[in-house]
């Protein structure tokens, strides 16, 4: 009797021990699987207006999931890299005749034992477009946000997520 309830609290601990490291379904379901899990992207200011031909500037407001960074978008610059740094740019069907980023400075910092340049809890992104001369009524400006964000242990699958400008052409 004695080995056997030795087998049963043995028995008991595994399957306790396999329920903490594979956790609850709930938990399972709240662990981000890509990048855009964890990044969310808003246009400020809501409402934008401009005037064909001319130049039409607002941000692009990143809010980045507490625990989580991205890479500085100098990293997106250098194809050496392996590192994948925040990116912003008109999508292919996007009808501008001039597009600028300025990407926010990241901060110093470690990831796995290299010294990187990151972005956390918050960044900005300063974009001018010019719209076309021939523009009228209201323009929808397709953009993607290219992003992989990283904790201290992982890095997420990366995201291209879809951002729209809607501009008002007066």
């Amino acid at each position: 009797m004695r080995q056997f309830r030795s087998l049963m609290i043995i028995v008991a601990l595994v399957a306790l021990a396999a329920t903490a490291v594979a956790g609850s379904g709930e938990e399972k379901a709240a662990r981000p699987r890509t990048s855009a899990d964890v990044v969310k992207a808003k246009i400020l200011p809501g409402k934008l207006v401009g005037k064909a031909g001319e130049a039409v500037e607002f941000e692009v407001h990143l809010d980045i999931t507490e625990t989580w960074h991205l890479y500085d978008h100098q990293y997106a610059l250098d194809p050496e890299s392996y590192f994948i740094g925040v990116d912003f740019m008109p999508a292919e069907d996007a009808n501008l005749a001039g597009f600028a980023a300025v990407f926010p400075a990241g901060e110093e910092g470690t990831f796995m034992g290299d010294k990187v340049v990151m972005l956390h809890h918050e960044a900005t992104i300063q974009v001018s477009v010019t719209l076309p001369a021939d523009a009228s009524g209201s323009a929808r400006i397709p953009f993607v946000l290219s992003v992989q964000a990283c904790d201290d242990k992982i890095c997420l699958q990366p995201s291209e997520i879809a951002v729209v400008a809607n501009i008002t052409v007066e």
